[in-house]
């Protein structure tokens, strides 16, 4: 069986938007054996020896939350829309690797067995318990001596029997069999017996809806289910002999989307009835007869890309008197202090525009950005960028505990203010020409990366202090 810690590694390239995150399980260029890789985010460990020192069940732990992010309905969206789930199914049209599905059937196969077709029987003389209703209508009794009582010798039982034979029993043997050679070695098991049957798409299918239509239980029915996206995957993936395919591929091309989508779960905070499009920079075309927006033209549906002429922040937080944009960026600085790793100026304009657009919106009472606010209390613009950093390495001990006292840890969430960036073509006066760098923990924020208020404050404050 393949050792958790041999398998697991980070991922590491700088700055990088396309790097694989996830599980691969794939030939190898060398005698075509299988290997499978688990690959974590920037910043979820220091850095591959320190993965391969923790004890397997922390670890195991780990690729469990990994695993758990990448399958979040909640994030899917944000997922789908800018990277691919699983690039091997795109590029040959297959369906997309069930890895809730599977997890689930180890861990009922665990804590259940096999779903077994049974069979109630009554059978006199029979062990089990005694059926009384049963028994009086069809069992004579014997009168005593005394013809005070009726006494029973002999009675009607109800006994379980259990048909390991069952075609849906040799369906699900055969999925949990797939299961475990695909993932044992995540539970510390090997492959289950060999299953009786080859893999049947109609038959397997008929043998599921089958069951599914005389299922009551709801555990069975969720194993059922989870059955049917299995059967459905397998058909979808299959060698050139027409067998089921034991690689796979379960992950991301590209994690910077599944980060934007976390930090802004926690961080993103809108007054009552405004939208976050409503924060967006348009471009606009004028010939000389008609002013439009540039997204609206005929050019734009022919182009179909929305985002050539919109700009789209990633996350908007509005807390009292400040309003603070934020831009997620999946970079190397927080692992290696390289100011080669932080955002460059096509950011930090993006950042200005974003602003400069907020301002313009928050002065113009007709517009839903304005909040209600008055001339002698505007609120104050501040911009921001995230990127991740490992709080276990302890590369920011220092400078983190000029804060200690106050901030560094909101509950479970780790961050960290390491400086700020700004344009020397500006002269500072607003909060916005500066664009504060915060680092957050991957592996706090992955654990945890429900909306805070909590964190939301923190981050504030922590602005407040440097601006």
């Amino acid at each position: 069986m393949q050792k958790l810690n041999e398998i697991c590694s980070c991922e590491s390239k700088a700055n990088s938007e396309t790097e694989f995150v996830g599980i691969r399980c794939e030939k190898s260029k060398e005698g075509g054996a299988l290997e499978t890789s688990i690959i974590f985010p920037l910043g979820y460990f220091k850095d591959n020896s320190a993965l391969r020192e923790l004890p397997e069940e922390e670890l195991r732990e780990c690729v469990v939350n990994l695993f758990t992010v990448l399958s979040d309905p909640s994030l899917q969206e944000q997922i789908h829309q800018d990277s691919s789930i699983s690039t091997f199914a795109e590029e040959h049209g297959e369906s997309e690797f069930p890895m809730v599905s599977y997890l689930n059937v180890i861990r009922n196969f665990l804590d259940f067995g096999y779903l077994d077709e049974k069979e109630i029987l009554y059978k006199k003389g029979a062990n089990g318990k005694i059926n009384w209703g049963r028994t009086i209508k069809t069992v004579r009794p014997v009168i005593t001596e005394n013809e005070q009582n009726l006494v029973y010798l002999d009675f009607v039982a109800r006994k379980v029997s259990y048909n390991e034979d069952t075609l849906i029993t040799q369906v699900h043997k055969f999925c949990v069999h797939d299961a475990l050679v695909k993932l044992g070695f995540l539970f510390g098991i090997d492959p289950s017996e060999e299953p009786l049957l080859d893999f049947d798409y109609d038959l397997f299918c008929n043998a599921i809806h089958s069951k599914l239509a005389k299922t009551f239980n709801d555990r069975d029915l969720r194993l059922l289910a989870d059955l049917a996206r299995i059967v459905e995957y397998l058909a979808g993936h299959k060698t050139e002999d027409g067998k089921t395919a034991d690689d796979f591929y379960f992950g991301v091309n590209k994690f910077a989307p599944v980060w934007e989508a976390m930090v802004d779960k926690i961080f993103g905070k809108l007054p009552k009835g405004v939208t976050k499009d409503k924060f967006n920079p348009h471009l606009r075309w004028n010939d000389g007869c008609r002013d439009e927006k540039l997204d609206e033209s005929e050019e734009e549906i022919v182009l179909n890309d929305p985002k050539r002429s919109t700009l789209r922040p990633d996350t908007i937080m509005v807390m009292g008197e400040g309003v603070y944009i934020l831009d997620s960026k999946y970079y190397k600085y927080g692992l290696t202090g390289f100011n080669s790793h932080l955002p460059g100026a096509e950011s930090v304009c993006k950042q200005m525009a974003y602003a400069e657009y907020v301002e313009k919106m928050l002065g113009d009472p007709s517009t839903p950005l304005h909040f209600a606010q008055d001339d002698t209390s505007p609120k104050r613009i501040y911009n921001v960028f995230i990127m991740p950093y490992c709080a276990d390495a302890g590369n920011w001990d220092e400078t983190n505990a000029k804060f200690s006292e106050k901030f560094g840890e909101t509950g479970s969430l780790k961050m960290c203010r390491v400086g700020y960036i700004y344009g020397d073509w500006k002269d500072c006066k607003r909060p916005y020409h500066k664009i504060h760098c915060i680092l957050l923990d991957m592996k706090s924020v992955m654990r945890n990366y429900a909306n805070k208020p909590s964190a939301q404050s923190e981050l504030a404050e922590l602005i407040a202090l440097q601006s």
